[in-house]
């Protein structure tokens, strides 16, 4: 596990203080758990826009096709067959 100071004012750093105290954790595993809990929100929300990014692009090539975007996926989706990826498209954790 790796070590990090951190500098804080006096007012925040009693404040963690006291909500360490009132939890029944120590100063460090309040910090580990706000720090957790901000960085999942933010790879949620990078998530999110990520699949925005996606629905729009869709969106706009269905469009572009003059189709439903349903439609185009089916389309898209019948072209590839019925063959399996190969290892290497395989993302690492399904890669057998």
């Amino acid at each position: 596990m790796g070590a990090l100071t951190v500098r804080l004012p006096e007012s925040l750093h009693e404040k963690v203080r006291d909500l360490a105290e009132e939890e029944g954790i120590s100063m460090n595993q309040l910090v580990m758990l706000a720090v957790s809990e901000k960085i999942t929100r933010l790879d949620a929300e990078a998530q999110f826009a990520h699949l925005d990014a996606l629905e729009r692009f869709g969106e706009a090539v269905a469009e572009e096709e003059d189709a439903q975007p349903d439609e185009l996926m089916e389309e898209l989706l019948g072209r590839a067959g019925d063959e399996q990826p190969q290892e290497e498209d395989r993302r690492r954790a399904q890669a057998k």
